[in-house]
Order: C-alpha cells, then sequence, then structure tokens
C-alpha cells in the first residue's frame, strides 16, 4: 500500500513538471513572439497615459507587442517616423502641423481633449497682465506647448507682440525654478512640484480650451503597408483609455510608478485632464474645430484645412467594426 501511495505522489510530480516546463515552454515561446514596437513621447506627462497604462498593465503585451517608449522632441519624432525608426508618435498636435507642412504623416488616434499644460509663475507675478513684457518659457517652434500657451494668453487678453517666448524644451520647469523665466508653461507634473517651492498657477489650459492633445501619429507609408502591424496597437490604446476612465485607483497607481509621483500627486493630476479623456479615440468638435484654426494660422493658410489633411482613422474605424 504504502508502496503504491508512494509510486502514485512520484507520478503526479513527475506530472506537475511537467505542467511547470510546459507552462515555462510555453510563455518562452510566447515571448519570443513579441514583436518591438517603437513609441515616442514628447514628454512625460499626464497626457501620455493612455501609452503607460497600455504598457504597464501588460495590454500591449496581450497583443502581442514589445512596447519601447522613448521621449523625443517634434523634428525628432516626425523624422524618426518618416525614416521608420519609430511606429507611432504621441505629440499628435506637432504630427498635425508637420502633415500640413507636407510631411506624409497622419494622426491615427486622439487619446485626450484637453490639455495637460498649465501657465506658472514665480511669486511676483500674480496676473497674466504681469506678463506684458516679459519672457515665458516654451519648448519648440510650432510645438503644441507654444501653441497652447499662445492661445491661452490671447484669450486672456495679450496680444503675441506683448510677451517673447523663449523655446526652452524640457528644461522650462528648471529656467522657471532657477529665475530665468517669471513664467512657463509646464505639464502637471512639474506643476505639482513647483507648487510646493512657493510657485503658484496662472492658468490652466484644460479650463480654456478643448484641443486634441495626445494619441499616435503615424507615417502615410506605415498606415498603407503595415496595418496588421498597427491596427492592434490602436485597439490597445483605447482599451487603456477606457480603463483610465473607469478605474481611477489603477490608473492612479501607473502614475506613480511611471512618473515616480505620490499617490496626492498622481491624483491630483489625474483629475485635472479626467473629463478630456477620448474613449472613442477622436477629436470632439470643439477640438477639432480649434485644432484646424490654429493650424490653419501656424501654417498661415487661407483656407481651413480639411480634417483628411491632417487626420486618417481608418484604422480606428476599423477596431471599432470588430
Amino acid at each position: 500500500m504504502h508502496v503504491m501511495l508512494a509510486r502514485a505522489l512520484r507520478f503526479q510530480s513527475v506530472l506537475v513538471m511537467i505542467g511547470l516546463f510546459g507552462a515555462f515552454d510555453l510563455a518562452l515561446a510566447q515571448s519570443k513572439k513579441l514583436k518591438p514596437l517603437h513609441i515616442a513621447l514628447a514628454n512625460h506627462s499626464v497626457s501620455m497615459t493612455s501609452i503607460y497604462v497600455a504598457k504597464h498593465l501588460g495590454i500591449f503585451e496581450g497583443y502581442g507587442y514589445d512596447a519601447r517608449i522613448l521621449v523625443l522632441e517634434p523634428r525628432a519624432g516626425i523624422g524618426a517616423l518618416l525614416s521608420g525608426d519609430l511606429d507611432c508618435y504621441s505629440a499628435i498636435g506637432s504630427t498635425a502641423r508637420a502633415a500640413l507642412r507636407g510631411a506624409p504623416v497622419r494622426v491615427g488616434l486622439v487619446s485626450l481633449n484637453r490639455s495637460d499644460f498649465i501657465l506658472v509663475a514665480n511669486k511676483d507675478i500674480s496676473s497674466i497682465d504681469q506678463l506684458r513684457g516679459k519672457v515665458i518659457g516654451g519648448y519648440t517652434p510650432q510645438g503644441t506647448v507654444n501653441v497652447v500657451l499662445a492661445e491661452v494668453l490671447r484669450r486672456k487678453g495679450l496680444r503675441s507682440e506683448e510677451y517673447k517666448i523663449v523655446n526652452a524644451g524640457t528644461a522650462r520647469a528648471a529656467a522657471l525654478a532657477s529665475g530665468t523665466v517669471p513664467a512657463a508653461m509646464l505639464n502637471s507634473v512639474e506643476t505639482v512640484r513647483l507648487l510646493k517651492q512657493g510657485f503658484h498657477v496662472l492658468a490652466r489650459a484644460a479650463d480654456e480650451i478643448e484641443l486634441p492633445q495626445s494619441g499616435l501619429g503615424m507615417s502615410v507609408a506605415a498606415l498603407q503597408s503595415r496595418r496588421e502591424f498597427l491596427r492592434p496597437v490602436v485597439q490597445s490604446v483605447i482599451e487603456a483609455t477606457k480603463i483610465i476612465v473607469s478605474q481611477k485607483d489603477r490608473t492612479v497607481s501607473v502614475l506613480m510608478k511611471q512618473l515616480s509621483i505620490s499617490q496626492e500627486e498622481a491624483a491630483f493630476i489625474y483629475d485635472a485632464i479626467y473629463k478630456g479623456w477620448a474613449v472613442d479615440g477622436k477629436p470632439t468638435p470643439g477640438a477639432l474645430k480649434l485644432e484646424l484654426e490654429l493650424d490653419q494660422k501656424d501654417a498661415g493658410l487661407k483656407e481651413l484645412p480639411k480634417p483628411e489633411q491632417i487626420y486618417d482613422f481608418s484604422l480606428l474605424d476599423e477596431v471599432a467594426k470588430r
């Protein structure tokens, strides 16, 4: 009896080991099938949350991708799209303006219709009127930060000739903190950190304007020849966006990990643009209208550009039908 029991236990152990090795082999085989996916962000901020969620919660991996995420300023990002070194670029405002300048790129998905950018000033500046004659920290010429900054100031009564924008790139928060500029257009992550140092908010772009802020920009060549590769990318980001709007706790946890911030800070920046997420992947009518108006002004066009000059939602429409 004891011999039979021992044999049974040994046989059961063998089956368990076979199962474990089989699971390991399956996981290894699956990992080998992951396709490299190269996505660039213009910066690390709450605007990029859909990418963070898709990465950290395993959504990209579930669709067979090894998502490799990096940060590139707009000119480098658009150049990498065109060379094929980059699959997607999250700075869709810069992608749109590049398209109107003749670059064969398009916005394939919109994740956010409210801007994350916040105009922050030092303690000596208490109102936007005091920015007349001052230098303000921006990002790059024709970058979305500068476009949003100019629009917010216009709506607050300042003309473009009444101030100067210095293009400080990703160092604009440092420029404000060091006193190089009295005010700067920052993202919410940079803002929460500077608020603790005595700086304060002059205006929130999300309160003033609707504007497509982040998503997926792609090259026309890739949209034509790599549709099977890109379609699940679009689906992944849509799934991530739905999680953002319905599961705050999970999203806050992702933001804490990705941005190395506290739970309080993550909740602050989550709440700042909660209403702006585009669960259908498209711009709202108001966001689209302003985007086209700003692009017309930026490109010096006589007429409003047509949406198809900027957007190609064909992959998004295919995903919606599935």
